[in-house]
């Protein structure tokens, strides 16, 4: 299985030092745009098992509401079935994403360890 995912819109890849997914927003989309890059990174996740999913939203986009729904209804029941224990969102001190990321860290925080980070050079802290 390839490493790594790329479009225009998103770059997933596996990052086997940290043993992490990682979902980088390049721009705005929607339906299988959105949800295409998501599976791929499951599937990683599943493959590698790997521990941890980091999200970069520093290009990030508020959601629509049916890849919302999409989300939480099909796709966190998968990661909860994976080996993952931590979900990390990369966010600028300035971003509009705050309330939108605090929501999904809502939902997640009952399945998983959530943190909010500036930088992924962050989460090697961590491990």
């Amino acid at each position: 299985m390839e490493k790594t995912f790329d479009s225009k819109y998103c770059k997933v890849e596996y990052l086997n030092d940290i043993n992490a997914v990682v979902c980088q927003w390049k721009q705005k989309c929607s339906y299988e745009d959105y949800r295409n890059p998501l599976r791929y990174g499951l599937d990683l996740l599943h493959h590698h098992r790997a521990i941890t999913w980091i999200t970069d939203t520093t290009n990030g986009f508020e959601n629509e509401l049916k890849d919302t729904e999409w989300l939480l209804q099909e796709f966190l029941p998968e990661v909860i079935k994976s080996r993952c224990e931590n979900v990390y969102f990369i966010i600028a001190r300035q971003s509009p994403l705050h309330l939108e990321i605090d929501n999904q860290m809502n939902a997640l925080s009952q399945f998983f360890n959530v943190k909010k980070l500036e930088k992924i050079k962050e989460v090697k802290t961590l491990s």
